[in-house]
């Protein structure tokens, strides 16, 4: 378990419930992706380190929210299926399971990721009713990093060093949200396929460190939206994504004034003047790292498995809703 600089009474709760647990302390609040790095590199470490026959043998890494519970055969289906899946042709990268709202346990908070043509995503099934509709394996585009499995295969081939030249599979520049959407592009550029697992479930109480409809959320969620565009959209897509994000504003700014979805719950959290700020402060942090994203996007794009025309594909097979994600 990795605390990222708690102050709640976590530690001495694992260390007095959970002796069993490998507990590592950070001092501050690193963010999910550097986090999430920390456990996978220890993960690996402790699998190289094992004196006895399982020595090695390693093969999904499977990171938790720390808002997130697991239904008893969680791990079981997941590893089943990603096995049975792993016998038939195709490189296998993700497996999303069925998550629902903790407090509210009849509605599916996700079933897989859905994209934009402007590098933001949302989450697919997002409160809907659970009426059976979401039954079927089958390929998605990605997964919801608060409970995922994730095969060491894929991992092992969408690493990169940070500056202290340890390795990282989430990119730690996005400190938190939308790293996750990151990874499933990563991902499915190196040729990698993603499955949705509708008999492994968890409960998920959503957004229960960062509040929604936060300034803090919602700048890293607005920033980051431009990291993925500009790392991982094959040129003809990140013009076009671009050239998309005025007519974006324009639907947000109609949906302040007429108080429906997400960005009207924000001005009432930060009195109106405060979307403005987190917008600019959004751009600046986009340009202050621009450097570092185009240096990140050659290696990525240079890399890459798939046509754009594939790329092309996933926009409209897994396409997100816009009305819905601007207007609720």
């Amino acid at each position: 378990m990795v605390d990222n600089g708690s102050s709640d009474g976590s530690n001495p709760m694992i260390i007095k419930n959970y002796p069993e647990i490998k507990l590592i302390k950070l001092k501050e609040n690193t963010g999910f992706a550097k986090a999430n790095n920390i456990g996978i590199r220890q993960a690996l470490k402790d699998d190289a380190q094992e004196n006895n026959q399982k020595r090695g043998q390693l093969k999904y890494i499977c990171p938790l929210n720390n808002d997130i519970e697991l239904d008893a055969h969680y791990l079981e289906k997941m590893v089943i299926t990603a096995k049975n899946r792993q016998k038939q042709k195709g490189k296998l990268g993700i497996l999303a399971a069925k998550l629902f709202f903790k407090y509210e346990p009849e509605l599916i908070n996700t079933v897989g990721t859905l994209i934009q043509i402007d590098g933001s995503g949302m989450e697919r099934g997002f409160r809907e009713e659970d009426k059976g509709q979401y039954e079927k394996t089958e390929e998605i585009f990605g997964s919801c990093g608060a409970a995922t499995l994730y095969t060491l295969e894929m991992l092992k081939d969408i690493v990169y060093q940070n500056k202290q030249g340890k390795n990282c599979y989430f990119d730690e520049d996005f400190f938190a949200y939308y790293e996750d959407l990151d990874l499933n592009y990563r991902s499915r550029l190196l040729g990698y396929k993603a499955y949705y697992v509708p008999e492994a479930f968890a409960y998920h109480v959503h957004s229960a460190t960062a509040k929604s409809f936060s300034p803090f959320k919602s700048f890293y969620v607005h920033r980051n939206q431009y990291y993925v565009l500009i790392k991982n959209f094959p040129l003809p897509y990140l013009i076009r994504g671009l050239l998309f994000m005025p007519f974006r504003y324009i639907m947000l700014i109609i949906s302040v004034f007429s108080n429906k979805g997400p960005s009207a719950k924000l001005k009432k959290n930060t009195q109106g003047k405060g979307i403005f700020k987190i917008v600019l402060t959004s751009w600046w942090g986009v340009i202050r790292n621009l450097g570092s994203l185009s240096k990140k996007r050659r290696i990525i794009q240079k890399n890459r498995k798939v046509s754009w025309k594939i790329f092309g594909s996933w926009l409209k097979d897994y396409k997100a809703s816009l009305k819905k994600m601007i207007f609720g």
